[in-house]
């Protein structure tokens, strides 16, 4: 018992030593950039009804 929690806590070591934040992509950013594109895309959709609207 005491080997498998000792084994466990060397894995959990090693992962937490090999992961290093990368400040480029933040948890998060790309939900927070897909929701900016989200909103970009309805108000092109519409301008462009309008336009279709004004061509009738």
């Amino acid at each position: 018992m005491e080997a498998e929690k000792d084994n466990l806590k060397r894995e959990k070591d090693s992962l937490s030593s090999t992961y290093t934040p990368n400040q480029r992509y933040v948890p998060g950013g790309s939900v927070d950039e897909h929701r900016d594109l989200e909103a970009g895309n309805i108000i092109l959709t519409g301008d462009e009804i309008k336009q279709q609207n004004e061509n009738l």
